[in-house]
């Protein structure tokens, strides 16, 4: 990979910032809509906006989320109903699974075909496993910005109470079990051992971990993606673990899908009559992007926090992680003036100091080789080693379609045909296999008839 000095960042930032700081006339206003609300992540944004308008008194970037779940598809759809009333924001946070559908739909312009030369020079300095999930032929259309996988948080002093080793966390399916037998046998008060949200996100993680395909063709990386994989042996296995650890009284989760912030409420603060500092489980799995949220609760809640690597089906399930979060889109509709600017902040607020900011005041990783290095220079992993456990998961991950994440349109209806199968079978009790298969084929044929009505008004 080629690496570029700090130096020639941040010139080459300033440079692709001179038309607008000489910019004369009205004050060009850019509406930027994101999923954050909580109390840690909006702020940080805020300082990094403040930063640029003082550099550009002429740009006003009036930030804001439109829902207090961190909903992705609430604030996407809510984006394109606006674009359909001519009232589109200018930047809008898109999830990585929603990148394909973004595209399709019209509403974005490519970022390269408004950025400088300095600027796309840049993006050799963004790590390719990341970069490359948002490229489509030759067209960059959305700038990555938080961008994370999943991590495993758990209580130390639990695992003490449950002769553990606290520094030693399960690093597979089996170990895991292992594990919440020792922490439900020492510690039956709480609710269940281990949470994680309903979500296809860490579905395709295991399956991107054993080399293993979402959908069809290269997962749909060389073609539009037209079957869903969702009956294969790893994905029985996968189910089949589930299930077990779901029967045996050992997972549990809040009922609702993809609820991120709910699970980690769960983990932290979530029941009462728990019989040591912590909430209702032992263990949770969740994005790297709440490192900083979780481990400040732990700390006012007074119990030790671990945090390890997400836990792979096997020791041979060593392709690597897929990245998760997501990227930066600009509108089309608004002048060429306001789509510069939109650019420009983009590539600010990405950018090598403010990519290191990001990530060190949400966990969210730094795009940028550049940031790595110069954090790693200042020590700052050496004080805040779990920061530096989601880069190392991707630094590891072999550049693969199973590990570059699955591209489709229907993203979200596709993957919850999925869910409903896997809400089915999370139900408190163990499910044969004869089950478990059959929940899953018809999954399938669900996900393919979605992916084929979709495809059909876009191909």
């Amino acid at each position: 990979m080629k690496k570029l000095s700090i130096l020639m960042m941040i010139l080459s930032f300033v440079l692709g910032m001179v038309f607008i700081a000489s910019a004369q006339g009205d004050v060009i206003e850019l509406d930027f809509v994101h999923i954050f609300s909580d109390d840690v992540r909006p702020a940080v944004l805020q300082g990094i906006i403040d930063e640029y308008q003082a550099i550009n008194p002429n740009v006003r970037i009036n930030a804001y989320s439109t829902n207090s779940d961190s909903d992705y598809d609430e604030i996407f759809n809510s984006a394109m109903a606006n674009a359909d009333l001519g009232n589109a924001p200018s930047i809008v946070q898109v999830e990585d699974g929603l990148t394909q559908q973004a595209i399709d739909y019209g509403y974005f312009v490519p970022i390269s075909d408004y950025a400088t030369e300095e600027q796309m020079a840049t993006l050799d300095d963004v790590f390719p496993s990341i970069l490359g999930y948002f490229i489509e032929g030759d067209d960059l259309w959305g700038m990555p910005w938080n961008i994370s996988n999943p991590v495993l948080y758990y209580n130390k002093d639990m695992f003490v109470a449950a002769g553990l080793d606290p520094e030693n966390p399960p690093r597979t399916f089996a170990e895991i079990d292992a594990a919440c037998e020792a922490i439900m046998s020492a510690i039956p008060q709480l609710r269940a051992c281990i949470n994680w949200a309903m979500s296809s996100w860490y579905i395709e993680q295991w399956l991107a971990m054993s080399n293993e395909l979402f959908v069809n063709n290269d997962n749909g990386r060389s073609g539009r993606a037209t079957e869903a994989l969702f009956t294969t042996p790893t994905m029985l296995e996968i189910a089949t673990w589930w299930d077990n650890l779901d029967g045996k009284g050992y997972f549990t989760y809040t009922g609702r899908l993809n609820d991120m912030n709910g699970e980690g409420a769960t983990f932290l603060t979530g029941c009462a009559g728990k019989a040591m500092r912590g909430g209702c489980t032992a263990m949770t799995i969740n994005s790297t992007a709440g490192i900083t949220l979780i481990q400040g609760f732990a700390n006012r809640l007074g119990f030790k926090l671990g945090i390890g690597r997400l836990p792979a089906p096997s020791e041979s399930a060593t392709n690597g992680v897929t990245i998760g979060g997501g990227s930066l889109f600009v509108s089309v509709d608004q002048s060429d003036e306001e789509i510069r600017a939109a650019v420009d902040f983009i590539f600010f607020l990405t950018n090598t100091e403010n990519a290191a900011k990001w990530h060190q005041g949400t966990g969210y990783m730094p795009i940028r080789q550049s940031s790595f290095e110069m954090l790693i220079a200042e020590g700052f992993y050496d004080e805040n080693p779990f920061f530096r456990i989601a880069i190392d998961q991707l630094a590891e991950t072999t550049p693969n379609p199973a590990s570059a994440g699955a591209a489709l349109g229907p993203n979200t209806a596709v993957k919850g045909e999925l869910l409903s199968a896997f809400q089915e079978l999370i139900n408190g009790q163990f499910d044969s296999p004869e089950t478990i298969l059959q929940k899953l084929t018809s999954a399938t044929e669900r996900a393919n008839r979605q992916m084929a009505d979709y495809n059909r008004d876009f191909e």
